[in-house]
């Protein structure tokens, strides 16, 4: 039930030239081509030279005189570039921090060329028709899971291009009702060839940022790389050699400036120092060497820390449950589901309870199961209700029931989501059955719930675009309509329990969302690369804010690579 692997770790020796003083700064002002300061531009200090390939990225706001200042850099040479819709980007190559010609950049931005390539896949998504909301609501939460929709890397795969084979081969396209199978490949064509461009209505771009966000910073780094000629990583780690592809699920924030980060593609866990910009992959076992009869490839997805600082992890493709050893780097797998089986699943996303050190996770093609944190890592399942049992009032189940998000209140009640079930739930593990109870929601695909310091539920609707919140005691809904609701895709969200804040992911929008759920009011925060999709949020003690872009492929991004992401909201 339970094996000790030994470590298989890639430590990628890559570190920042000049990391001794991170002191220096940028400095300048931002102008129109009138000479006119600018507001609000989003001004990014790039190391395109980041460990040796990688590419850093620290990215601020101009203020309202068009001023800026990026602190916190290495001395030596950054690209600095200038992004905003509506403008062309401007880059000026070679600026070293803390030198002569950092103190007075100015950046002039001329107005787009062709303002269509700046296009956010929210707005792209508009652009595609459907008889119904309903009809709608069915493909978004089906065919949007994977990529953003519409942008140029979803319109221009590699040539040439079967678009019904390539379509009817998704891992949705099932789920699509069945009128909507038959005419979905000519409504694509109809919003997003070459010739529909031609025809799409003018694009004026979101609204300008708030003046709650110009203080804010963001910084981005790179994590893997485009291409690999040396092939798929293996136990034989010796042979290979950074760079290689990566993509990134699930991310969590560690201890002492560690953040670590889950690669499906590579069968790893990615360790970042964010204080020395390290960088190190520690490679699962193959897990032939476990179970024979096991896929070699764990398919692992999520990962959370226990109050230890250790790492859980779910690997759906062996139906196994894992542990990182963030000090001896170690992994330990055991099985997911109950005694005697020797796999379970598919477990999917998990969370760790602080007060009992016990797993909770969902595994989506069965049930909700805790998992002992000791040996022998004992499994106990709890069974949900049919279609046929939850409190009314929303709508019913599709296409399976798929338990999905999951989360731990303060009281100690669990919550989890039925993503196709259309449900949320709890389970009172102080009850022997867990006494479950769900309730359908007023809204389509609610996804990766949180609960917040009140034990109050809050859901991301992914098929409609909303946000609700579920009170346990009354057992009512509040519905925060997010702006242009139908385009939008809430992934994921996360609650600072110290402020109540509430953080959303703009998966559609290249954009992290606060929710003030005081007066209702949606603040969102501008992403440096455009085509980054988000499935999870993390916040540290400090309340910055954490996610990854998690586009797949990773090729449809702006420069076809995953990431880390930091935001430091400046509220």
């Amino acid at each position: 039930m339970m094996k000790k692997v030994g470590l298989f770790s890639f430590a990628a020796a890559l570190v920042l030239g000049g990391v001794g003083a991170w002191s220096e700064s940028v400095t300048g002002v931002v102008k129109d081509a009138s000479g006119t300061p600018l507001r609000g531009v989003m001004v990014s200090a790039i190391d395109e030279d980041f460990h040796g390939g990688f590419r850093k990225s620290i990215s601020v706001l101009s203020a309202a005189d068009g001023t800026f200042t990026i602190d916190g850099l290495a001395s030596k040479a950054f690209n600095i570039r200038g992004r905003f819709i509506g403008l062309e980007d401007n880059t000026l190559e070679g600026i070293k921090a803390g030198s002569s010609q950092s103190t007075s950049v100015t950046l002039n931005m001329e107005p787009a060329k062709d303002i269509n390539l700046q296009r956010r896949a929210d707005n792209l998504l508009g652009l595609l028709k459907f008889d119904s909301n309903e009809d709608k609501e069915n493909f978004k939460m089906f065919c949007a899971y994977c990529h953003q929709v519409g942008t140029l890397g979803f319109r221009s795969p590699e040539e040439p291009v079967d678009w019904t084979t390539m379509v009817t081969r998704m891992d949705g396209f099932g789920g699509l009702y069945e009128h909507l199978q038959g005419s979905i490949v000519s409504r694509l064509l109809d919003a997003y060839s070459d010739e529909a461009v031609e025809k799409w209505p003018e694009y004026a771009g979101p609204p300008e940022p708030e003046d709650s966000i110009l203080d804010s910073r963001i910084t981005e780094w790179d994590v893997g790389a485009r291409t690999n000629t040396e092939g798929p990583l293996g136990n034989d780690t010796t042979k290979y050699r950074q760079p290689f592809p990566a993509f990134i699920h699930d991310i969590e924030v560690g201890k002492n400036g560690l953040v670590y980060a889950i690669d499906p593609k590579n069968d790893a866990v990615i360790e970042l120092d964010t204080k020395t910009d390290d960088m190190t992959w520690y490679i699962m076992p193959t897990f032939a060497t476990v179970d024979e009869k096991a896929n070699p490839r764990s398919g692992i997805h999520s990962i959370e820390a226990d109050a230890d600082g250790n790492m859980w992890l779910t690997m759906p493709s062996v139906g196994k449950m894992g542990k990182f050893d963030v000090t001896t780097k170690e992994f330990v797998i055991m099985s997911s589901g109950p005694a005697p089986a020797p796999r379970g699943g598919n477990p999917h996303t998990l969370r760790v309870d602080h007060n009992t050190g016990y797993i909770w996770y969902t595994d989506t093609g069965r049930e909700v199961y805790s998992l002992s944190p000791n040996p022998p890592y004992d499994v106990k399942e709890y069974k949900l209700l049919s279609a046929d049992q939850a409190v009314g009032g929303g709508r019913g189940e599709s296409r399976g029931r798929t338990p999905y998000g999951i989360d731990i209140a303060p009281n100690g009640m669990v919550w989890y989501a039925k993503l196709n079930g259309n449900r949320i739930g709890r389970i009172d593990p102080s009850v022997e059955d867990g006494d479950i109870k769900e309730w359908n929601p007023p809204f389509r695909g609610p996804r990766r719930l949180q609960v917040d310091a009140e034990g109050m539920i809050w859901v991301p609707a992914w098929g409609t675009g909303v946000i609700g919140r579920f009170n346990p005691e009354t057992e009512k809904w509040k519905i925060y309509d997010m702006p242009d609701a139908s385009n939008r895709l809430p992934y994921a969200l996360n609650i600072n329990r110290k402020t109540g804040a509430v953080w959303i992911t703009g998966t559609g929008s290249d954009t992290l969302i606060h929710l003030d759920p005081k007066s209702g009011h949606f603040t969102e925060y501008r992403l440096p690369s455009q085509v980054t999709f988000m499935r999870e949020i993390e916040i540290d003690d400090d309340g910055n804010i954490w996610t990854s872009n998690s586009q797949a492929p990773p090729r449809h991004s702006e420069r076809g690579l995953a990431s880390i992401i930091k935001l430091e909201p400046g509220i």
